[in-house]
């Protein structure tokens, strides 16, 4: 037994009974975590006779060997392994082994923390046709199978014995396919240099000609810079010619630059950061049981909290440098870290081991060790969360994988005829992505499971390739037998099989229709909108500068400005339809978004080009460009000029009606004091001699003075009104109405009148108007009381929203607070057709010799409560009375 893992004798025993070779690597990472190496864990008898000098077996031994002749070699196996270690995909390769001189079949896959390496000499198959039939087929199958490159060529030598060509005697199927990718042609019917021509420049056919020379094997890495690719490439001599194996090994070589440039970035940042980390590995006796922890890695902080260099902390038992950490708790922590996977986190202050520090210690599992972060514990967990969300996304990109595989086995029927295929190997994702049972998928049929899709291509598609040979690959929409789904699918011929795979791909093509519909959606949105839109990109002169801008986009109202469709001034400059935008100043605009990257809106007049409009301008940097939306508020413009002007004339028409009628009033006054005196005198001196009939004329002539000096009266006090609209006194309505009460207070006790009022809020408004507003409401209910009943007048407040009062506000005061005031009466009444008109100046319901007044009193108190940013109402039904409803502004 060659293996210290190897606990159960009679595996190894059955082991090291096998023909084949077999070998177990376990993954070597460093501190970082980061896969190095490979470590030879445990070599069967047959692995450690077949290895030539007994290293490659050796347990204990690395893969990777810098000091080694074939580290090339080891480099492109690393490679592999590496390859099947992470994606969890296993390989086999088909090479010559020239120390064994022979032909090997290697299978690797993933096995634990390592590689499990199975491998089997085939030779005779490949060399000996004469074992028979099965042994030719297995060789087919290898050749057909491989994973690599495999031709043997045949040298063609001149008069003289020299090598001027080689002719391709044999090329697998992925050799072939290959060349056919890169070279678009089939090696079989060329030479070497027929399709390689460069072959020599490149050094391949120099080293062609060595090997068949000398007999001596070569192992290459070689390099084609005409297909930028790169070959592990092993030739050895057959016959007057040679046999080559070749492994692409481009993606590797990159996959190995970039590694190297990760790790060391890693052990960069590693260095770099603030907090000390460490990783530990269990050590276990026989019974399974955690009985130290081995440092396997650590950062240049995790050595200097640890008091030790670097190189003498890797490699050390933790109990043995540190017994402390038993005593403090840390090693309790990292047990339960490790066996149960909880994270852990414990501060304290460590004193022990030649270490006095506090430090913040948090542990986090790894395999079956931990990671151990110091101090810093915010910039642990960042990094602790990026490698769980880098495992996640793994992990689903693998559960996700759209590729699914299966393999069709054809039934025949007697006259040989393909009637219908069988499922002999479907994996997972095909079972899953059609909705069937895995189990129930195989041995099943193609016709009895999928009958309407078979009968629609796919059928006749497989029996083409099964005949032909020719691989397919095309896109389908399987839309039947309970499927919907799109699949970018290959078929290859398999023997007498057809191997399909299917990469699912209905997410993007639904997304590509729902691109297109979002692309169709969005033109439409666009070209109908009555919003300009436009992206200009820069142009720019030999200096680099901008001088003009190009519509890479512009949709139809703007293509509209110019009589043009939005497809003809795409792509032209700006200037050519727009030729004044680079002199009024737009350009400048679009310029500066685009310098500054701020965004801009300004209104802006564009007159030029017969072109004359008001536009909304709003201006944003977008990539490398600026897009542009804009409306046209050129009708609305044109409606506020008209607006100001209209304004601005009734303005003045107003004040000069105010002074009129102030001076009216005032210059109307004087003449009707002398009538009225010169009237007295007569009445008093001269009645004798006017006698009854002239006494009579007087006396009317007297009242229609007094009427006219109450109208000229209450004109004036109109004008005052309409002229006094600055509101900014805080008035207490309680007073105002008791004021007013007193005024008339002869006239409530003649009429033998009720006056109720409620408590009164206070607004902020203007004494004389308001009190003006009470004094007319409260006379009016005295003046217009019902002969058959005592007048009664009520005064009632309360608060409310505007939106809730019967009144109707403007949009902007229904949710303002208003103080709502009802002063009603039991008075005559009006007709409710008539609640307009009574505010209306100099309008009268009734005849002068029924009630005395000018019509004016009404248009004063609405005039007062507009002045106070108010509503007023009036409701009266003929005989019952009526009510005042007035809105006044909450006081804030």
């Amino acid at each position: 037994m060659y293996s210290n893992q190897a606990a159960d004798l009679e595996i190894a025993q059955l082991l090291d009974a096998l023909p084949d070779s077999v070998i177990w690597m376990r993954a070597l990472r460093d501190e970082h975590d980061q896969l190095i190496n490979f470590r030879v864990e445990y070599a069967n008898q047959k692995a450690v006779t077949s290895s030539p000098d007994g290293n490659l077996a050796r347990i204990g031994a690395t893969l990777l060997n810098e000091t080694s002749s074939e580290h090339q070699h080891q480099l492109v196996a690393y490679t592999v392994m590496r390859t099947v270690f992470e994606t969890g995909v296993a390989q086999e390769q088909t090479c010559f082994d020239t120390a064994l001189n022979a032909w090997q079949l290697i299978s690797r896959s993933k096995f634990k923390d390592g590689i499990l390496q199975v491998t089997r000499d085939v030779t005779r198959l490949k060399v000996d046709g004469a074992e028979g039939q099965e042994e030719t087929r297995l060789l087919q199958t290898i050749l057909d199978t491989s994973i690599s490159n495999i031709f043997v060529y045949e040298a063609i030598r001149d008069e003289a014995g020299e090598i001027v060509d080689f002719n391709v005697r044999l090329a697998n199927p992925v050799a072939r396919q290959d060349v056919i990718k890169r070279y678009g042609k089939d090696p079989l019917d060329y030479t070497l240099l027929g399709f390689r021509p460069d072959s020599r420049e490149t050094g391949q056919f120099t080293l062609f000609c060595q090997v068949v020379e000398t007999g001596q094997t070569i192992w290459a890495q070689h390099y084609f810079p005409d297909v930028d690719a790169w070959y592990d490439t092993s030739i050895s001599k057959i016959g007057d010619g040679c046999v080559v194996t070749g492994v692409d090994i481009t993606q590797q070589k990159k996959d190995l630059l970039n590694y190297k440039h990760q790790s060391g970035l890693l052990h960069s940042v590693l260095n770099g950061i603030s907090n000390g980390i460490m990783a530990f590995e269990a050590i276990r006796n026989e019974h399974g049981e955690l009985i130290d922890l081995l440092i396997t890695a650590a950062n240049e902080i995790g050595a200097r909290v640890a008091g030790k260099p670097l190189d003498q902390l890797i490699g050390r038992l933790a109990l043995v440098d540190f017994p402390g950490i038993k005593e403090a708790g840390l090693f309790d922590l990292y047990v339960e870290t490790i066996e149960t996977g909880i994270e852990g986190q414990k501060e304290l202050y460590y004193d022990a081991d030649n270490i006095s520090l506090l430090v913040h210690v948090s542990t986090s599992k790894l395999g079956d060790g931990l990671v151990v972060t110091y101090n810093d514990v915010t910039e642990s967990r960042r990094i602790q969360q990026q490698i769980e969300q880098t495992a996640d996304l793994l992990q689903t990109v693998i559960d996700n994988s759209p590729t699914a595989l299966v393999l069709y086995e054809p039934i025949r029927n007697d006259a040989d005829e393909v009637i219908d295929f069988r499922y002999k190997l479907v994996n997972p994702i095909a079972a899953k992505a059609t909705g069937r049972e895995l189990d129930f998928m195989k041995g099943n049929t193609l016709f009895s499971m999928f009958p309407v899709s078979a009968q629609k291509g796919f059928f006749d598609r497989l029996v083409k390739t099964l005949q032909t040979g020719e691989t397919q690959r095309y896109e389908n929409h399987f839309s039947d037998d309970e499927v919907d789904l799109w699949a970018d699918i290959t078929i290859v011929r398999q023997g007498d099989d057809v191997l399909t795979v299917f990469q699912y791909i209905t997410e993007v093509k639904q997304a590509q229709q729902e691109l297109e519909r979002s692309r169709a959606e969005l033109k439409t949105v666009i070209d109908t909108s009555q919003t300009g839109i436009f992206l200009f990109s820069p142009v720019r002169n030999e200096r680099s500068e901008v001088v003009d801008f190009r519509f890479r986009l512009a949709n139809k109202q703007l293509a509209s400005y110019v009589g043009q469709e939005s497809e003809t001034v795409t792509g032209e400059l700006g200037s050519k339809w727009f030729p004044d935008y680079k002199t009024n100043g737009l350009f400048d605009f679009y310029y500066q978004t685009y310098r500054t990257g701020k965004a801009q809106r300004f209104d802006f007049h564009y007159d030029g080009g017969g072109i004359d409009a008001w536009l909304d301008i709003m201006a944003t940097k977008m990539g490398d460009e600026v897009l542009v939306t804009f409306g046209d508020y050129t009708p609305l413009k044109q409606l506020q000029q008209q607006l100001e002007g209209s304004i601005t004339e009734l303005q003045q028409s107003n004040q000069n009606l105010e002074q009129f009628a102030y001076v009216a009033s005032h210059d109307l006054q004087e003449p009707l004091r002398k009538i009225q005196a010169f009237g007295d005198i007569i009445q008093t001196q001269y009645a004798p001699i006017i006698g009854e009939s002239g006494a009579d004329m007087i006396q009317r002539m007297q009242s229609a003075a007094a009427r006219m000096q109450v109208l000229i009266k209450d004109v004036l006090a109109y004008s005052r009104v309409s002229g006094k609209q600055e509101i900014s006194v805080a008035v207490d309505l309680n007073r105002i109405v008791d004021d007013v009460l007193n005024d008339v207070e002869t006239a409530i006790d003649s009429k033998q009148a009720t006056i109720k009022v409620d408590p009164l809020p206070i607004i902020k408004g203007d004494v004389p108007q308001l009190r003006q507003l009470f004094q007319n409401l409260i006379s009016n209910s005295l003046k217009f009381a019902h002969t058959d009943r005592k007048p009664v007048v009520v005064i009632t407040s309360r608060l409310l929203r505007g939106a809730e009062a019967t009144i109707s506000v403007r949009p902007s005061d229904a949710n303002r607070m208003f103080h709502l005031i009802d002063v009603s009466d039991n008075g005559i009444g009006f007709e409710p057709h008539h609640a307009e008109r009574i505010f209306q100046v100099f309008q009268r319901l009734h005849g002068r010799s029924d009630y005395q007044g000018t019509g004016i009193g009404l248009a004063i108190v609405q005039k007062v409560v507009e002045n106070h940013k108010g509503y007023i109402t009036a409701h009266g039904q003929p005989g019952s009375g009526a009510t005042f409803r007035i809105l006044l502004p909450e006081v804030k």
